[in-house]
């Protein structure tokens, strides 16, 4: 059972901002993890919001209220998935860890993730319902791919202003150095995948010497102009 078009919104049931109380935190946490199960079970079109209320507890206004409409649930859960792939770069503060390392790590996270089976289902279901409905897409792009790259940027920039990596070459982009090392990641990999042709394993074992190398290579070339 599918509802009706994602552009959907519930009645007004209240301001959005007031802050919810623990019970209300917690019923928000579980309305996410469902919702979660459920778009990378189902992929967007055929997730029913009404299904994920009633799993999760409490009523449909209550989830309305908290997340607007199914975009605005499928955008929470996006913004999730990216601070999972990021969560490994939130230690960087301790300094204990190499530039090397830490996107060695960051690269292992996204990976990881990407190859997923079920997010290799959400990403077929995605490229289908955005060539009717585009908004989909960038929604996703917005939440998920490209915040990943910006905050990647925004790491390889402190780097370079604390001269842990060259000023010269994508020292001056980061950006575009950004979207080059994930690019480097994800290929061949992610599109094998998503034309059904998966690594026989996506273990660790079997990720991090690519990982490695993308990285390694990445590193090297940074301060050529």
């Amino acid at each position: 059972m599918t509802d009706s078009p994602s552009s959907e919104t519930a009645p007004d049931s209240g301001s959005t901002t007031t802050r919810a109380s623990p019970r209300g935190e917690a019923r928000r946490k579980r309305q996410l993890e469902v919702a979660r199960e459920h778009f990378l079970e189902h992929g967007f079109a055929a997730t029913s919001i009404n299904e994920i209320a009633r799993q999760a507890g409490g009523s449909l206004a209550t989830l309305y209220r908290n997340f607007g409409n199914k975009d605005g649930l499928f955008l929470a859960v996006m913004q999730q998935e990216a601070q999972t792939v990021w969560s490994v770069m939130d230690h960087e503060a301790n300094e204990t860890r190499s530039v090397e390392e830490a996107l060695e790590d960051f690269g292992m996270a996204m990976l990881t993730l990407a190859l997923a089976p079920e997010l290799i289902r959400l990403f077929r279901g995605l490229a289908f319902e955005s060539g009717r409905n585009p908004q989909l897409g960038k929604l996703f792009l917005d939440n998920g791919p490209k915040l990943t790259r910006q905050r990647l940027a925004g790491y390889l920039s402190r780097q370079v202003a604390q001269g842990h990596l060259p000023s010269t070459g994508l020292g001056q982009e980061p950006l575009a150095a950004a979207n080059l090392l994930t690019g480097m990641l994800l290929n061949p990999l992610h599109v094998d995948a998503l034309l059904g042709c998966p690594p026989d394993t996506a273990s660790p074992e079997q990720l991090r010497p690519h990982v490695r190398r993308c990285v390694r290579v990445f590193l090297a070339g940074f301060g050529a102009s």
